[in-house]
């Protein structure tokens, strides 16, 4: 299971400053949406070269202008967002896109639709991973059992959850076995964000 520690705060120097203090908790760092919509592709780039070793991950959310990814791609980001609520066709551009440039495409299952079937839909549009999320902005506390059973009765595709992750709820999560975690504000609003990334890595081995 691995820990993906998102940095969706607008200012770089401290998403940076933050992301030093807890990569050595983190397999994954996700450049957060609103880091790259207050600074761009940069964040990407900046991202990469302080942390050459780490997966980047850039949370793009794109549903359209799926060339764009091209540039996130250049600058070091191994993974990208599509949001399922696009169309089939830009989801297959945007994998076919990032397969060439040997990253990967996960998609954001945030949306109306039939949890079953864009998970069965997913393997044949070559997407990579499925990003269970309950949105930051839904003010309910994380429930995600019942679609958690129905997305993972239709693929094997690997799954990670997302939003409203804390101390409180990680036992829950934990018990569904996803392939890894995505925690954003319980470690970079933390008074002490290593020892909270600390706290949430030893939970997973």
């Amino acid at each position: 299971m691995e820990l993906q520690i998102s940095f969706d705060i607008p200012n770089l120097e401290k998403a940076l400053q933050i992301a030093k203090a807890t990569e050595k908790f983190a397999d994954i760092l996700e450049v957060g949406t609103s880091l790259i919509l207050n600074e761009g592709v940069k964040a990407v780039c900046e991202f990469k070269k302080s942390f050459p070793a780490k997966k980047i991950f850039a949370d793009t959310k794109m549903v359209d202008r799926i060339n764009t990814l091209e540039m996130f791609f250049n600058c070091g980001a191994d993974t990208a967002t599509i949001l399922c609520a696009t169309s089939h066709h830009v989801i297959q551009k945007a994998t076919t896109m990032a397969h060439q440039l040997n990253a990967k495409i996960a998609l954001d299952l945030l949306g109306d639709y039939s949890m079953g079937q864009i998970a069965m839909d997913a393997k044949t549009l070559d997407v990579d991973i499925l990003i269970l999320h309950k949105p930051h902005d839904d003010g309910t506390v994380m429930n995600v059992l019942e679609e958690w059973e129905i997305i993972r009765g239709n693929t094997d595709l690997p799954i990670f959850l997302s939003g409203g992750i804390s101390r409180k709820n990680i036992e829950q999560v934990l018990e569904l076995k996803p392939q890894g975690i995505i925690i954003g504000t319980s470690i970079t609003q933390a008074e002490d964000p290593a020892k909270e990334a600390e706290y949430f890595k030893s939970l997973m081995k």
